[in-house]
């Protein structure tokens, strides 16, 4: 998790809220964790 957040450049924490489908999360933000996490090959 800590590298996707590096890689979106959000903290650990957002990572979390999006995995978790919190809607605290700018869909901006979204975005950019969950291509972040598609490059990186990352599943929950």
């Amino acid at each position: 998790m800590a590298m996707v957040a590096s890689r979106a450049g959000v903290s650990g924490q957002t990572v979390s809220r999006v995995v978790n489908d919190s809607p605290r999360v700018d869909p901006a933000t979204r975005a950019r964790v969950e291509k972040a996490m598609g490059e990186l090959g990352y599943r929950p």
